[in-house]
């Protein structure tokens, strides 16, 4: 890539939503470095010598599960210094065998580059769910008990948070609209005590 802000998108639709696999099989020879890394909450790919036929077969995989795959990126934003692209993207992917109707699901995809002869290479692909929207993405029905145990778990932290606070575990100590000045962290663990 040239301008890896302005092409990635259309890269994104040749892995995911194309109807043809030689355009996929193109777009991972084309785009990524022979020796492309992937992270995904279920499969990884280590860097290595050849690692980019491993992602190739991943996204192989990942069509013939859903045959059909909506995909939009919303938001993309490139860190030349780094080289580093962050990608905001929803897709609908449904596994073939199931007979529910796909739900949009949310994904954050951080995309290491390499920079070679003047154009941008994926080196490093990891792709970041939100439990609620993995659990859409592949159990559309699974999802409202996703919400609830992490509404649940919500609700445990500030039940514990106002107990701990009560035995002098991080409790406020001032109750005003003041500005407090800002400090940097401490070496002192949190718990150690003055003797």
């Amino acid at each position: 890539m040239e301008d890896p802000a302005r092409e990635i998108t259309s890269v994104v639709y040749q892995l995911t939503s194309t109807d043809s696999p030689d355009v996929q099989k193109s777009a991972v020879e084309r785009y990524m470095t022979s020796d492309v890394g992937f992270q995904h909450p279920v499969c990884s790919v280590k860097p290595g010598p050849n690692s980019r036929e491993a992602v190739l077969g991943i996204y192989q995989w990942y069509r013939v599960l859903s045959p059909h795959i909506e995909a939009k990126v919303e938001s993309i934003v490139f860190d030349a210094n780094l080289n580093l692209l962050y990608l905001e993207a929803s897709q609908k992917f449904k596994l073939f065998f199931l007979p529910v109707k796909p739900v949009p699901a949310r994904l954050i995809i951080r995309l290491t580059l390499r920079k070679k002869n003047g154009l941008y290479y994926i080196s490093q692909q990891e792709d970041f769910y939100h439990p609620e929207d993995f659990a859409a993405l592949l159990v559309p029905a699974t999802a409202p008990f996703v919400r609830f145990g992490l509404t649940i778990g919500g609700v445990a932290s500030n039940v514990l948070a106002r107990t701990a606070s009560i035995f002098g575990f991080w409790a406020p100590s001032v109750e005003s609209d003041e500005a407090l000045p800002s400090y940097t962290p401490s070496e002192t663990g949190l718990y150690d005590k003055d003797e």
